[in-house]
This record gives C-alpha cells, structure tokens and sequence, in this order.
C-alpha cells in the first residue's frame, strides 16, 4: 500500500515537477523570513519552568532587592614594566573608571580600593582582609566591583555593551590593561560564543557536506538538488522555533548542523538507489528507488523521532525544548525529501549535465572504489569468519568495559564558558587573586516583615546558619537595627531612617518580603554547595517562625542543585516508551522478531563502544553526553532498517545468503557509509564552538556514528548467517523429530 502510493507520488512528480520546485523556494523563503527572528536566549532563567520549585523564589529574590546583580572591573598593571596597581596614575585611573560607572542606569554602588584611602600609604595601612577583598597580593590586579540594582537593569546584552563602551572611554595609565568581567560579563560571553558557534557550525556543515555530495556524485548539481530538501527543512525548523517561541540556546543551536547531516542521509539514500535502478536501464528508476526508499525514510523517520521524544519528556525546560526542535527538525527532514527531492531528481534527468570524470584524482588518492570494496569485503569476512568477529568483538567489550572505569564526570560552572574570552580569562584571575566569597540567600515572605518576633527568628536563623562550615558571616536588616527595639513603631521608625540603598538590600518598599544573606566561601564543588544548601534548611526547618511568616532558602543556586535531578526527570520512563515504539517501528518495517534483534543488536553495541572510547580518550561525562544514547539509538536504526529492508529484497528475488549480502554491501552498504561520512561531518561541525561540553557531545556522536557505520553491516551478517544455518536448521530438525 505504502509503496503504491509512493510510486502514484513520483509519477506526480514527473508531470508537476516545476510547480513543487516553486513550491519548495517558497516555502524556504517564507521560513528564512521567520528564521531571522528567532531569538537566541542564554538567560539560564529560562532553562526551568516557572513552576520549577525554587523558580517563584528565586525571581522575587532577584526582583525585588537592590545587589543580586553585579558587575567587576579587572585593572591589571604590566609587572614586566615594574607597574603596581597602587601607583598614583593607575589610582587615578581607578577613580576615573568609579565615577564613569556609577551614572550607568541600574548602579546603586560601586566599591573598589578607593574605599580604603586615595593613596597607597592609606591603603597599605589597612588590614590585609580589606586590602584582598580590593588588591591581588603582588599588586599586579585590583578589582572594581559594580553592584546592580536588578529591577532597574534593560537588557543584560545592552548594559554588558555599555559598560564596555563607559569602560573604554576612560584614559588608561601606561602599562594596564582593563576588563569587564563578572556575572553579567560572563553571560554576554556565553551569548556571544553561542551566536559565533551557530554560525560556524551551519557554514562547515553545509559546505563539507556539499562538497562530499560533489564526490560522491560527481555531478555539482545532483550535489546541490540533494542539499536544498534539507535546507528547506532546516529553515522551515528555525521558522517554527520562532513561531512557537522556542528561542536558541546552548542545546537547540547544535540541531541545525546536526539536521543538515541527518536530513541529507534520506537524500542519499533516495538518489543513490535512482542512479542503481537508471543504470540497469529500467525506465521507472524513480518509481522503483521512491516506492523502496521511501517506505524506509517513514519508517527510519519514525524511530529517529521515537527515540529523540526522550528529549521531549522531563523536568529540564531547555532539555524539553531541544527534544520538541528535533522532532520538528526530523520530520521536516522527512517530508521535505519525500515532497521535494523526486522533483529535483527530474528536474536533474532534464538538465542532463554528466557526472565528471574524477578518476584520475580517485587512483592518485588510491580511492578509486574503495568505499564499495571496503564495505563489501567486511560483509564477505564476516560471513567466512564469524568466528573471528565474535572474538574481536569480545576483546573490545574487555577494553571498552575498562574505558567506561575511566569516565570522569564534570559538573562543574566553568566548563560552560568559553575559556578564552577575555572577560571569562578576567573571571577566572579574580576567583584565583582575590579574597572573594559568594552569597546565598534566605528569603522571608510575611504581611510585615517589620515585627519583634520576624526579628527574632532572624537572629535565631542567623546564629543557626553561622554553624554551617563555609559560611562567613549572615546579614538581614536585623544587623542594621542593632540592638532591635523591643516595639513594632520602633522598628518601623528606624527601618524608615535607614539610607534607600542600605533598606533596598534587605526589605522590599512594601515590607512584605525580606533577605538574609548569606556569605559563603566561594571554592566550593557542587556536591560541597548541594550539602549546605540541605544544612541551611535544616537550620530553617528547626526555627519556629511566626504564624503569618515564611522564611526559605532561595537564589538561583538553590534552583541549579535541582539541574541534574530534573534532567534525570522521567528519562527512565522515556527511554522505554521511546524504545518501545523503536521495536514497534522494527517490526512493521521487518515484519520479524529476528529482524527486530538484529536491526538493534548492532546499535546497542555501537552505543556501549562509544561510552567506553569516550573513557579511554578522556572525554568527560556532562549533561549533554548524557543525551548521546537516545540519539545514537535513532540514527542507528536507520543503518540497520535499510540494510535488514535490501537484503530482504534480494533474498525474495531468490538470491543466496551470501549473495544478497554481498548485493546489499555494493549498494545499501555504500549509501550508509556515505551517510555516516555526512552524519559526522553535522556532528564535528559542532567543533567549531567555543563551549567545552559541545565540542565534547559533537566528538562522541561522531565516534558513535562511525561505529554503527561499520558494526551495522558486520554484526548483521554474522547474526544472519546464524539465523540461517544454525536456528533454522535446529527448528527444522525438531520439526522433522516431531
């Protein structure tokens, strides 16, 4: 049925092939419109769900207070010139930087050395605690730190860019070097590698894949008529992710390179299987490569799509975001090559331009045939030696079994920065010279915070909480009434007398809310942070607060201990419905509970390979390696359904088993050896990024890919070649027993 309508499509296309054509350009030019409006967003708010616990919190924390924002300016003086951040020009400088930012919309304080003495005596003699917080110990840095007031902060992109521009106007002192660093710094950083790396990877894949479509094909316009389906449903993705408000981030930029390599694997699948049938002559070649191909792009679609839904079911929203594009971005793939490309097949059967002649080139590169060889030669030596690829096989799983002890898992903030930015380079010396800490916070929700019992919990959470090992010190506006009046007018009257920038720190206008804050030791790993986060409410949970008040930990880091847990968030549950529908897909594409074993066999161990490489070529463990199965699982099966569907075909045509491999290596063989070579090349593109945990995910998809390139067509043909001539026959002795 599915090939008959397939085969009533291509001869739709034959008739009315410039009407789709027009019909393609269209569409791609209405989705390009759309696709320049997508958003790319490195706000890590908007990588949970409002109704993430902790979320509500989090953003009142950051709304409602003056300080949760905060931008550092790095002064660096060049030793090799005998230079101190403490000579009289670079103070100067110091203070001229100070006034420039403290009329920057959105600053309520700037504090630097200044705060200490305007010269060096006076600075030199405060004590060395005060000095750190300010100067490096060899003088080579000092920090100028901007807090901000978040209510009052445009768009971080648009205030990182004026402080830049305010940062350059000042006139430097021979001899330094001045930097924007910070949190602010640091986002901007992300967002710009982000936008630079999507980019990089779309131009490397488009154009290394165009070019081994030229070799492949020989043709520059079979080359270019494959691609443009793809692009189309590349373009016609990033339409829809605007139009569904799904903006770019770290996980959804890496889709398009990886699109353009997946997508282009039906392509070739399709045309590869066109010139087979025109050079036995055979005048339908299009009906006979549509019916056959096409039927398994549905099915192969359909398992990629299975397997990818992991993605789409969990806790993480930026995870659910890049599992709902890659089921858009696969099934556009799908349609867009099923719709279009038979035109472009005709259309190419019209220009009739010949392949060129590249032997020459071939033979000098000793290439001439060797794909084809080599693909052929690993179905005939697994099928004359399954012996030795049982072997093989085993003494791998012994390597790989040891590569997986190796993997080092990271977690780690830093990793997620480009490393060689100049305001992540600042960062990273301001957490190495200087005497800094970071905060956590406790937020108080209660129709007044301005009461004698609010105040005693707060002191009594105060002395709890500076029990907690790495905390330093705990502040609230309790600290600043000291010692606390006994009456609620009192409290109110000196609340009221307090300076804006000093009260805006600790309650909100309408005292409804309220902040403890917590200073912390800032060389902290994240299982050190999860732990005090747990001791801090365990501090809370044994106070007695008010009837009316609520007193929570908050902040941002309270969210993130929950990054793991919520990846991990129905992943169990997905995989296996996922992997139910991959084995639904199996057998009505195989129609064989042996064709389902072997069309996953294969995959599997691809899969358990790579993990094991990953370990031995130090390829760490993070949250987005952790997406590698599903994603090997979806391509995978494409090789498998392909190759399991032709040899099908030859053994209904009445070939032998050894002939029917050998007659699928030659063509089916080579078509996923070419996808592999594009897959990969949609997967390395993802190198061209900034970010450490991309460039990393990008390295083992590809050795992922390259594996199931090559253990499709072997581990099959052995587990064929068992099937054949060990279960049947034993099935049909105890049948003649019987």
């Amino acid at each position: 049925m599915i090939e008959e309508v397939l085969s009533f499509y291509a001869n739709v296309s034959k008739k009315l092939y410039p009407f789709i054509i027009v019909l393609a350009i269209v569409i791609a030019v209405v989705a390009l419109q759309q696709a320049t409006k997508t958003e790319i967003s490195t706000d890590y708010r908007g990588f949970f769900y409002p109704h993430t616990p902790g979320v509500t919190e989090a953003r009142i924390v950051e709304s409602g207070f003056m300080g949760t924002d905060s931008v550092d300016i790095l002064i660096e003086a060049d030793r090799v010139l005998a230079r101190d951040v403490l000579e009289e020009d670079v103070l100067a400088m110091t203070a001229e930087i100070v006034d420039a930012v403290s009329i920057v919309p959105g600053v309520f304080r700037v504090s630097s050395v200044l705060d200490l003495g305007k010269s060096r005596d006076e600075i030199m003699g405060k004590s060395a605690a005060e000095i750190g917080e300010y100067v490096s110990r060899e003088r080579q840095y000092s920090v100028v730190s901007v807090a901000l007031d978040s209510a009052e902060v445009p768009d971080q992109a648009q205030m990182m860019e004026t402080f830049q521009k305010t940062v350059a106007k000042v006139d430097k002192a021979k001899g330094t070097e001045v930097t924007v660093s910070g949190f602010l710094a640091m986002g901007y950083a992300w967002e710009q590698a982000i936008k630079s790396g999507f980019s990089k990877s779309i131009l490397f894949s488009a154009l290394t894949i165009t070019i081994v479509l030229f070799f492949i094909f020989r043709n520059p316009v079979t080359a270019i008529f494959t691609m443009i389906p793809i692009f189309v449903a590349v373009l016609a993705a990033f339409g829809t992710m605007h139009f569904i408000n799904i903006p770019l981030n770290f996980l959804t930029v890496t889709f398009g390179a990886i699109t353009l390599g997946l997508g282009v694997d039906y392509s070739i699948h399709l045309v590869q299987r066109y010139h087979e049938e025109r050079e036995k002559g055979k005048e339908n070649a299009l009906n006979i490569a549509f019916a056959k191909i096409g039927k398994n792009t549905i099915f192969t679609s359909l398992t990629t799509m299975a397997a990818f839904s992991t993605f789409a079911i969990g806790g993480l929203r930026m995870v659910v975001e890049y599992g709902v594009m890659s089921l858009i971005a696969i099934s556009f793939s799908a349609i867009s090559v099923l719709l279009f490309l038979p035109s472009f097949i005709v259309l190419e059967s019209k220009i009739g331009v010949k392949p060129l002649d590249l032997s020459k080139i071939s033979n000098a590169l000793g290439l001439r045939g060797f794909i084809p060889n080599m693909m052929t030669r690993l179905t005939e030596f697994s099928v004359k030696k399954p012996i030795a690829v049982i072997f093989f096989f085993g003494v791998g799983l012994v390597l790989v079994f040891y590569g997986m002890t190796q993997i080092e898992t990271r977690t780690e903030d830093d990793m997620w920065f480009p490393q060689e930015n100049p305001a992540i380079i600042a960062n990273n010396i301001i957490e190495d010279e200087f005497a800094r800490y970071s905060y956590a916070t406790i937020l108080v929700l209660a129709d007044d915070v301005r009461t004698t019992e609010v105040m005693k919990t707060m002191a009594e959470i105060k002395a709890g909480v500076e029990g907690v090992p790495h905390v330093v010190e705990v502040t609230s506006i309790a600290n600043l009434l000291n010692p606390v009046p006994c009456e609620k007018n009192e409290i109110e009257r000196k609340i009221a007398a307090l300076p804006s920038d000093q009260r805006r720190q600790y309650v909100t206008e309408d005292y409804t809310e309220g902040l403890m804050l917590i200073k912390r030791d800032e060389d902290m790993d994240d299982p050190e942070v999860n732990r005090f986060i747990e001791e801090v409410r365990d501090v809370l949970d044994g106070v007695d607060a008010p009837g009316d008040a609520v007193f929570v930990a908050a902040g941002w880091d309270v969210v993130s201990t929950q990054m793991e847990d919520l990846m991990l968030e129905g992943k169990t549950q997905a995989f296996m419905l996922s992997f139910v529908v991959v084995l639904v897909m199996l057998f009505l594409a195989l129609r064989s509970f042996m064709g389902i074993i072997l069309g996953l066999l294969p995959v599997i161990l691809a899969i358990i390979f790579a993990i094991g490489i990953s370990g031995l070529v130090h390829i760490p463990d993070t949250p987005l390696t952790a997406l590698m199965a599903p994603l090997l699982l979806g391509l995978g099966i494409d090789y498998s359904i392909h190759f399991m569907a032709r040899y099908k075909e030859e053994r209904e045509k009445g070939e032998k088993l050894e002939d029917a491999l050998r007659i699928t290596s030659a063509t089916v063989g080579v078509s996923i050896a070419l996808t592999s070579i594009t897959t990969t090349l949609g997967f390395l593109s993802l190198m061209t990024m900034s970010l450490e945990p991309v460039r990393d995910f990008g390295k083992i998809a590809a050795i992922g890919i390259i594996l199931c390139m090559f253990f499709v067509p072997v581990i099959t043909s052995v587990g064929l070649l068992f099937h054949e001539r060990v279960i049947r026959r034993a099935l049909s002795f105890f049948s003649w027993r019987t």
